[in-house]
């Protein structure tokens, strides 16, 4: 091999010694995605996206609703009606002191969003993959733990259920984490509220 060949060789070594410096190693990356992502709580939008919650007493009766009112999660409150025209209600939550009941602000001047809370994320396992470039992307499987007892509640499995493969098994989270400066890097931080965590609109209705 001559000179060129080996200063080449010499430094095409260099560079792929500091990628593998710089990646961190499974055990590392577990460690970091645990400490982003671990206690994160799972949440979805109670009946409506704004609050308050308010409808006909007819769009309110529904199994679902029903199954909430019978854990004792929310309420139907009864609205004026000075019309004797169709009946509205609200729904309100029993207590605002439980933790699984919520009502969520992305900021101080959002309208306030109300919430359901069932566990929180505890991440099981990750997985580097290419990016589709010439970087790595990193994705991880969790458990939500520490469900309330309610979502076991026959009544609340029939009425939602997507309940049951949340909670019963592995997921695969939607956001990837990328590489930079030997961290993994969750998009905007890895988000602690909880909210946006699910992609259908409105889950407990």
């Amino acid at each position: 091999m001559n000179r060129t060949g080996v200063a080449f060789a010499a430094l095409a070594g260099l560079t792929t010694g500091a990628c593998q410096a710089q990646s961190p190693s499974d055990a590392e990356a577990l460690t970091q995605v645990r400490a982003a992502v671990d206690g994160i709580p799972v949440c979805a939008p109670l009946v409506s996206g704004s609050w308050p919650i308010e409808f006909s007493a007819e769009a309110l009766a529904t199994p679902g609703i029903d199954a909430l009112v019978a854990a004792g999660l929310v309420k139907r409150v009864a609205q004026p009606n000075p019309t004797k025209e169709r009946e509205r209600v609200r729904i309100e939550p029993v207590s605002t002191d439980k933790s699984d009941v919520r009502l969520f602000r992305i900021n101080d001047n959002s309208p306030p969003q109300p919430q359901l809370c069932f566990g929180h994320k505890q991440v099981e396992s990750v997985r580097v993959e290419p990016d589709g470039g010439t970087g790595q992307r990193l994705r991880y499987t969790y458990r939500i733990v520490g469900a309330p007892a309610w979502t076991a509640r026959p009544d609340i499995r029939a009425a939602y259920p997507f309940l049951a493969p949340l909670l019963d098994k592995p997921q695969l989270a939607r956001e990837a984490a990328f590489l930079e400066k030997g961290q993994w890097q969750f998009p905007g931080k890895a988000d602690r509220s909880g909210n946006g965590d699910l992609e259908i609109t409105i889950l407990f209705k």
